[in-house]
């Protein structure tokens, strides 16, 4: 075998694990937010943010797409950034809807946190497939990251519990 052939192996094995990982850490945020939500109040209460979130995400899936597309190979990488980018998308928009429906601390550390993660993704997203090789782009990426995690810490510092009216409270 050649070592171009390894190295290609290597770097397709690379990039499915690790984005299949981050693909994970996503789905299980969402599934943490969707625990706690009741959709029945949430579409009650917002569906007009519901309607724009989703006329929103597709919109950036589409765009997402028209910029990724050209300069994907395989078929499998397509569908690859497709899920990865549909979820994040998807943890956003819950994150807000969650932020609207509890109006605490916790879910706007939670809604931060994953802004800043679309963020840093839009940055990355432009570094590898805009080709704009910049290291301040590559820095504020960085940064963003780490900024969204930190959010995500400090949510997870917070306690709620349930009141006897059923609704969440932090516990600060």
């Amino acid at each position: 075998m050649s070592e171009r052939f390894v190295s290609q192996k290597f770097y397709d094995f690379e990039y499915y694990f690790t984005n299949g990982l981050y693909i994970l850490a996503y789905v299980f945020l969402i599934i943490k937010i969707i625990g706690h939500l009741k959709f029945s109040t949430v579409l009650k209460h917002f569906k007009v943010y519901s309607v724009v979130l989703i006329a929103l995400n597709t919109y950036l899936l589409y765009t997402l797409h028209s910029v990724i597309s050209p300069h994907l190979v395989i078929p499998s990488d397509y569908f690859l950034e497709l899920i990865y980018n549909f979820v994040v998308l998807v943890l956003l928009s819950l994150a807000l809807l969650n932020y609207f429906y509890r109006d605490n601390k916790k879910a706007l550390y939670l809604f931060l946190g994953t802004l800043f993660i679309v963020f840093s993704e839009v940055f990355l997203i432009a570094n590898i497939y805009v080709y704009v090789d910049n290291i301040l782009l590559n820095f504020i990426g960085t940064t963003f990251a780490v900024i969204a995690f930190y959010f995500i810490y400090q949510q997870s510092k917070l306690l709620s519990f349930v009141n006897t009216n059923g609704n969440f409270v932090v516990n600060k």
